[in-house]
């Protein structure tokens, strides 16, 4: 009986990370999984209500995919890997790799808070300090002062919003007319563009990757691993390894063919071919690659606060300089 589609959001990916942790260790420790699903249940927090919900669905005899589907502990990609563990009696090494990924992912999204944190603050007291001058020498009143900063501020918050909220509304919100464009675009841009290709590549191998190591067929695993990739024009490249393979190519060969792709990739996928060890191979280039990403996203990182603080502190001393001097000049006849 298929699994019915239940629309979940993810968990955060530290979440994610702690709760693939404890099932590889209580898996390792052979405890079952309903027994696992109790002991999860008591952490709390969303990850503990969506366990109370899987636990229910595990009394009642579904298996862990489908009550862990069900509740919303496994979303997307997930739920196919614990499918390929259940069948193959590989829950530990399936949830480790899980761990990994999460861990990962997590560990980046703190270094951009942590980047970003700064930044932020000054640019929000900048707001607040530039328009200063304007107001003591009576030039701006205390409305057109509240207007400039606290109005700008919300200006800004609703810019971050359709900036973050843009890709998801091009994908499957009301711009998924023109999301062949932006995915174009995206593939496209200066310098930004190729760095996007090697991270929606790496994903696409992890995705891969992982699923092979798991057990299941490459013809099973290749139409999921496609999906990890959102940008529809890279999708259609990679999407033309398949008909390859069933032509007779190796995938090293299928794999070469498709535009944008590492070398490095190419060659490791074909020893991975030769040594009988294709699984292992893709996740080694995972790592190498993750590893180049993360030091080119802090190269980014640190070059960013600098041009923020740059602009700032333009922006200031143009404040500044524009309102002339602060107090009023002495009268001549005085």
């Amino acid at each position: 009986m298929p699994i019915k589609k239940l629309s979940h959001k993810p968990l955060p990916a530290q979440d994610l990370a702690n709760l693939y942790l404890q099932l590889s260790r209580l898996e390792e420790s052979g405890i079952p999984a309903q027994k696992a699903m109790t002991l999860i249940v008591q952490d709390g927090g969303e990850t503990g209500k969506r366990a109370r919900v899987a636990l229910n669905y595990l009394k009642r005899g579904k298996l862990l995919s489908e009550a862990g589907t069900r509740a919303g502990l496994f979303v997307g990609l997930d739920v196919a890997l614990v499918k390929v563990a259940e069948a193959g009696g590989t829950f530990a090494k399936v949830f480790r790799q899980l761990t990994q990924f999460y861990e990962e992912k997590a560990k980046q999204m703190r270094q951009i808070k942590s980047h970003l944190f700064l930044p932020v603050t000054i640019l929000l007291l900048s707001i607040f300090i530039q328009p200063i001058p304007s107001l003591i020498s009576g030039k701006m009143t205390i409305i057109n002062y509240i207007g400039a900063t606290v109005g700008f501020i919300i200006q800004l918050g609703i810019l971050a919003f359709i900036v973050l909220h843009l890709p998801r509304w091009f994908h499957s919100g009301f711009l998924k007319p023109f999301g062949g464009l932006w995915d174009k675009i995206q593939m496209n841009l200066p310098y930004l563009g190729c760095w996007f290709i090697r991270q929606s590549v790496c994903d696409f191998m992890r995705a891969l990757g992982m699923m092979l190591q798991a057990g299941l067929p490459i013809f099973e695993a290749l139409p999921k691993a496609y999906e990890v990739i959102e940008n529809t024009h890279l999708r259609k490249r990679l999407q033309k390894i398949t008909p390859r393979l069933r032509a007779g190519d190796s995938f090293a060969d299928a794999f070469s063919q498709v535009k944008g792709i590492n070398f490095l990739a190419t060659q490791l996928i074909l020893t991975g071919e030769y040594s009988g060890s294709l699984a292992e191979m893709m996740l080694h280039y995972v790592k190498i690659e993750s590893e180049t990403i993360t030091l080119h996203n802090e190269m980014l990182a640190a070059w960013i606060p600098r041009i923020v603080y740059a602009v700032i502190a333009v922006w200031i001393a143009y404040g500044i300089l524009s309102t002339g001097p602060l107090t009023s000049p002495i009268p001549e006849d005085i």
